[in-house]
C-alpha cells in the first residue's frame, strides 16, 4: 500500500510545474482527427462518469455548505479534483496510450487539486472540523486510480478504508446531536464507493485508452460548462508549439566559445595589460595586506536537515486494514494514535523531528527511514523495529520482548521495569545506548557494543564484544 500511493504521488508531482505552461494553452486550436470533443462526451465511460459528478457528487457539494465554511472550501477542491479526472477520463476515450511524460502533463491538474484537499486539513489541525476534513483527504487519493494498474478498483477500496477511520470519527462525535453531519460523512463514503464500482465496470485493469484514437496531447475534449461572461468570452491563450515545449523542458546552455577566438586571445601573451603600480603590490605594502583578505563566496545555509532529504509527499495518519501508517511528518510533536487494538501494527515512515505516542497494546511498530524522532510506546507484542534511522528516542512504558535495530545511526531506548527482558538484535548501527530504570526513578545509561574481537578456535570463528571501561 506505501509503496503504491507513493508511486502515484510522485508520478502526479512529476511535472506540475511544467504543465503551468501547457494548460493555457491545451484548450486551444482545431481537435485532431479522432479527438474531437463529441466524441469524448459521447463515450459510455465519460457518461457514467458524468452520472456521478453530477448526480451523488453534486448532491455532496451542497450538503457541505451547512456543514461549515472550511469543508465547503474543501468539498469545492474536491470538485476540481473529480472534474480533472473526468478531463483525463474523456482525454483516454479519443486518443492512444501516450508515453509516461505525456501522461503526467495530463494528470499535473488532478495532482493538484489533491495536494489542495490536503493541505486544508494540514493547515487547520485546530479546527473542530478537523475529523470532518481528515476523512475528505484521506480519501480523496482514490482519483489517483487514472494512474493505477492492473488493479485501480482495490486501490479505490483502500483508500475507502483509510477515509473510513475519521469518517467513524465524525460519526461517534456527531449521531446523537448533529446527524447531518452523519448524513454528509455517509454521502461522502457512498460516492467512493460508486467510483469503485464505475472503474470495476470500465476500467478493470487500468485507464481505458482508445487504440484507435489520436494523440493525447493534441485532444481537445472540452470539460465542464461554465457561464460566459458579458460581452463573450476573450479568445483563448494560443496553445504552446513543440518548440516552445521543448525549450520549456530543456534549460538554456550558455553558447560556447569559439577556440579561433581563444587561440587569438592566448596568442597575445601580455600584451594589453595594465602594469600593476608598487604602490599597490600587497607584497610590498602591510596595510593593503591587512584589507586584502579574499572572502570565500557564502554559501547559502540549507534549512533542511542533513542526512535525509526533507519528507516527499503529504503528511499521512491513518489505519488502513489493522495497520497504522504515518507518514512524511516534519516538525510536528502531537501525533498520538490512541484507538489501538491488538491486532494492529504502526508503521512510522519518512518522519523528521517529530513525535509519536501510541497508546495500549498493539502488534508491531516499525520506523523507516526517519530522523530525529521520537517514540513513546506503552506495550508492544511483538517487535520493534528501527531500519534506516538516524537519532531516534524510544521510550517503553510497558512491555516489549524484541527490539531490531538495523542500518541505524543514534539509538536511544529508555525501559520500564516491566521490560528489562527485553532482547536487543543490532546490525551495521552506531550510537546505540539503552537506559536503564534505577531504584530512584532515574536511568543509567547503558552503551550497546559495535566493536567486537574475533578469533579463531579449533577452525572456527569466535567473536565476543569488546568491553570498554566505564
Amino acid at each position: 500500500m506505501e509503496s503504491r500511493l507513493a508511486s502515484l504521488i510522485e508520478r502526479l508531482e512529476a511535472t506540475a510545474a511544467r504543465l503551468d505552461v501547457i494548460a493555457n494553452g491545451e484548450k486551444a486550436g482545431a481537435p485532431a482527427a479522432g479527438n474531437a470533443a463529441a466524441p469524448a462526451a459521447s463515450s459510455p465511460s465519460v457518461s457514467a462518469l458524468d452520472a456521478i459528478i453530477s448526480g451523488s457528487l453534486q448532491s455532496f457539494i451542497t450538503q457541505s455548505k451547512s456543514i461549515g465554511e472550511l469543508v465547503d472550501k474543501q468539498v469545492h477542491e474536491v470538485s476540481r479534483a473529480f472534474e480533472a479526472a473526468r478531463k483525463i477520463v474523456a482525454i483516454a476515450a479519443v486518443s492512444k496510450k501516450p508515453d509516461d511524460k505525456t501522461l503526467q502533463e495530463i494528470i499535473s491538474p488532478l495532482q493538484k487539486a489533491i495536494m489542495a484537499v490536503t493541505e486544508i486539513k494540514d493547515k487547520n489541525r485546530p479546527s473542530p472540523l478537523f475529523y470532518h476534513l481528515s476523512a475528505i483527504a484521506d480519501g480523496i487519493p482514490a482519483l489517483g486510480w487514472v494512474v493505477v494498474a492492473p488493479t485501480p478498483a482495490p486501490y479505490i477500496g483502500e483508500m475507502k478504508d483509510a477515509a473510513q477511520f475519521y469518517a467513524n470519527r465524525v460519526i461517534k462525535d456527531n449521531k446523537d446531536k448533529e446527524p447531518t453531519h452523519v448524513e454528509w460523512v455517509n454521502s461522502y463514503l457512498a460516492i467512493l464507493a460508486e467510483l469503485q464500482a464505475y472503474v470495476k465496470q470500465w476500467h478493470t485493469t487500468g485507464l481505458a485508452w482508445n487504440p484507435k484514437g489520436g494523440d493525447a496531447k493534441s485532444a481537445n475534449v472540452g470539460g465542464a460548462a461554465a457561464p460566459a461572461p458579458a460581452g463573450g468570452a476573450p479568445p483563448p491563450p494560443p496553445a504552446p508549439t513543440a518548440a516552445q515545449l521543448e525549450s520549456f523542458s530543456t534549460p538554456s546552455k550558455p553558447a560556447a566559445p569559439n577556440p579561433a577566438d581563444l587561440l587569438g586571445e592566448l596568442s597575445k601573451g601580455t600584451s594589453g595589460l595594465r602594469k600593476v603600480d608598487k604602490s599597490e603590490m600587497t607584497h610590498k605594502n602591510p596595510e593593503l595586506r591587512a584589507g586584502s583578505v579574499v572572502k570565500a563566496v557564502e554559501k547559502p545555509v540549507s534549512s533542511a536537515p542533513k542526512g535525509n532529504s526533507a519528507p516527499k509527499g503529504p503528511p499521512k495518519l491513518a489505519l488502513e486494514g489493522s495497520k497504522w501508517v504515518v507518514e512524511n511528518y516534519n516538525g510536528n510533536n502531537d501525533i498520538v494514535i490512541d484507538q489501538t487494538e491488538i491486532k494492529h501494527t504502526v508503521y512510522i515512515y519518512n518522519c523528521q523531528n517529530s513525535t509519536i505516542k501510541v497508546m495500549g497494546k498493539v502488534n508491531a511498530i516499525s520506523l523507516d527511514n526517519c530522523k530525529k524522532v521520537g517514540l513513546l510506546a506503552e506495550n508492544i507484542v511483538a517487535t520493534l523495529d528501527a531500519v534506516n534511522c538516524q537519532r531516534l528516542q524510544i521510550q517503553i512504558t510497558g512491555k516489549c520482548p524484541t527490539a531490531v535495530v538495523d542500518k541505524t545511526d543514534g539509538f536511544q531506548l529508555y525501559l520500564s521495569k516491566e521490560c528489562l527482558d527485553i532482547e536487543i538484535l543490532s546490525a551495521k548501527s552506531s550510537e546505540m545506548n539503552i537506559l536503564i530504570p534505577t531504584e530512584n526513578g532515574e536511568f543509567t545509561e547503558k552503551p550497546v557494543s559495535e566493536q567486537f574481537k574475533t578469533v579463531i578456535k579449533n577452525g572456527e570463528l569466535e567473536s565476543e564484544a569488546v568491553k570498554h571501561k566505564e
